[in-house]
């Protein structure tokens, strides 16, 4: 079975990718899933995604693997405008435009094992996918977090205004810093479980049925 490699915006993609994502690609025999954060800085990562280095990772994955499979989990909240059909998807739906921009992606690049996937808007929506994970970490709030799963059809669809992006409402919901990304992030989607994620979130999962698929086809 082929490699996964999953290019991430930072430590909390990471984590879940080892934490929720490889377990349940087992299932499928997929057995190895790697994730490979994105250094923004020597010795950091997280935010501030050039297109320049998602680029150069995906090339030299592709190259050094050419049996692999690339793909990538980053946020379109903060996207960098030097991605590829950035600038030019400007006038589409937020979801019509996250396609675009992968699709430009993948003329740019031009691999058959490129799978580019970015998420609509960012990581944080998938924990909007059930109440359970809030209301195990921040019960005080539980109600507030209900309004806002309730408001939308989907947890993919809040938006990625500055002011009420996901992590956003998380953090004006609990006060200040209580939130803590790489804390809680993982731990509140390991609480909700791929499956409930899957079912609510509809580009997620066709990205993980995406993945599956390729993955199971011939080398």
């Amino acid at each position: 079975m082929r490699t996964i490699y999953i290019i991430v915006e930072g430590q909390t993609e990471e984590e879940f990718v080892n934490s929720l994502m490889s377990p349940y690609l087992k299932q499928f025999g997929i057995n190895n899933s790697v994730p490979i954060p994105i250094e923004t800085s020597p010795g950091f990562y997280g935010g501030d995604v050039r297109y320049s280095r998602y680029k150069n990772i995906a090339t030299n994955l592709l190259r050094s693997d050419p049996n692999g499979i690339v793909t990538s989990l980053i946020d379109f909240y903060g996207l960098r405008n030097d991605f590829p059909g950035f600038i030019q998807s400007a006038q589409l739906q937020k979801n019509q435009r996250v396609e675009y921009i992968e699709g430009e992606i993948i003329k740019d690049i031009v691999h058959q094992n490129l799978i580019p996937y970015i998420q609509l808007h960012e990581f944080e929506a998938l924990l909007f996918s059930d109440i359970i994970g809030f209301s195990n970490w921040f019960p005080r709030h539980i109600n507030h977090f209900k309004y806002i799963i309730n408001h939308f059809p989907n947890p993919e669809m809040i938006n990625d205004n500055p002011e009420s992006s996901p992590a956003a409402r998380i953090s004006k919901i609990v006060g200040g810093r209580k939130y803590k990304k790489t804390l809680h992030g993982p731990i509140i989607a390991m609480d909700i479980g791929m499956p409930t994620i899957l079912q609510k979130c509809p580009r997620f999962n066709l990205w993980v049925k995406t993945i599956i698929q390729r993955a199971s086809s011939k080398e």
